[in-house]
């Protein structure tokens, strides 16, 4: 409760100084504001939004489960290969397996077993 009502008085006067205490011709949150709007920071901004686009905007396609989208014209012809090789998700695992399959496996990883002993 202490630590809830410090917190509370703390953010309260960062407020109260932001927005009335001159620094200069303008308050702590008018220096901000300027700052924001100049030239230099709008193109910050946009060159991160376009930076992050494609991550955005997979992240908000599986959310959404939905499938992948249409290729781009701009999109890299290595991405538009990987995506083309990328296959569905098979499911779960077979929960059962033939008894002449074990023995098959077993087979298979005895010898395995076998060829990296003698290494």
């Amino acid at each position: 409760m202490l630590k809830g009502a410090f917190f509370l008085a703390l953010l309260g006067g960062f407020v109260w100084f932001g927005s009335t205490v001159m620094l200069g011709s303008h308050t702590l949150f008018g220096h901000l504001q300027a700052i924001s709007h100049t030239k230099e920071s709008q193109d910050l901004l946009d060159g991160t939004k376009q930076s992050a686009k494609p991550l955005v905007d997979d992240v908000r396609r599986r959310i959404a489960g939905a499938p992948a989208p249409a290729e781009k014209a701009g999109d890299k012809p290595a991405d538009r290969k990987a995506e083309a090789s990328a296959k569905p998700d098979a499911g779960p695992p077979q929960e059962s397996i033939s008894s002449g399959d074990r023995q098959k496996l077993r087979k298979i990883l005895g010898n395995a077993e076998h060829a990296t002993a003698r290494r």
